[in-house]
């Protein structure tokens, strides 16, 4: 699997990635029920992954950017989140700071909804503006999630969902580039394992990245406090989804 050494609320800046004491503007955000003073990263709300960092490990912090009349986002930081894309370009706005809004999914695979939390940009600075669920039937990518739904919470459709052998592309750090092999169902499942399970609930981030393919998908599972990035490709072919490929 591919290992990048970016984190979610890191930067790479050494001495001067110290917490920076910001002032909270609320000037048109009367809705908001925000600290005079909050201690976050510096420039974290630059890139929303590092937004979402800050927002997920700091209690006092996330009800300073969550509207009073929506529920706050509770996630922990050792959970992992995916994004759902079809094309690589799509990965960059991962790290794009034009963005201006940002739903986090909360999947929940046992009651089949999608809770979704609206984050927009303010004033420079990331809110938690409105929350709304959904009917995961009622989604436009209905058919993949309730695929992803058996596929992450049963062993034997997993089993059955699988192009074996699988292709399996890894960074090695002995040949210095990527190494292009395949994985038998054992050697599948001893990966699998020792991934962060989704079979209960599952973030799934939605940056904008477009989605209107009926035939190809991607999910890019990533930690929030390791670095952990594994690309997972599917495609659609005689009726059913199929794991193609894992990076």
């Amino acid at each position: 699997m591919s290992l990048w050494s970016c984190r979610f609320g890191q930067d790479n800046q050494g001495d001067d990635d110290r917490l920076d004491t910001v002032d909270v503007v609320s000037s048109g955000l009367e809705e908001l029920n925000l600290f005079e003073e909050t201690v976050i990263p510096k420039a974290a709300d630059e890139v929303f992954d590092d937004f979402l960092y800050s927002y997920i490990s700091s209690t006092s912090f996330a009800q300073g950017r969550t509207a009073g009349s929506v529920d706050e986002l509770t996630m922990g930081v050792d959970d992992a989140a995916v994004m759902i894309y079809e094309r690589d370009n799509d990965l960059a706005l991962q790290k794009d700071t034009s963005l201006q809004q940002v739903i986090v999914e909360r999947i929940d695979w046992e009651e089949n909804v999608i809770h979704n939390f609206q984050f927009d940009k303010k004033l420079g600075q990331w809110f938690l503006t409105a929350e709304e669920d959904d009917e995961i039937s009622e989604t436009p990518n209905a058919s993949f999630l309730v695929f992803l739904r058996d596929f992450l919470t049963d062993s034997l459709y997993r089993h059955e969902s699988l192009q074996l052998p699988l292709r399996f592309t890894f960074y090695s750090e002995e040949d210095e580039g990527m190494i292009e092999t395949e994985l038998s169902y054992e050697e599948w499942t001893d990966l699998y394992n020792d991934l962060p399970q989704l079979d209960n609930i599952m973030y799934n981030v939605d940056y904008g990245q477009s989605l209107i393919s009926t035939n190809r998908k991607s999910m890019l599972l990533k930690g929030l406090s390791n670095g952990l990035f594994v690309k997972f490709h599917f495609g659609f072919a005689d009726g059913r989804w199929m794991l193609m490929e894992v990076e």
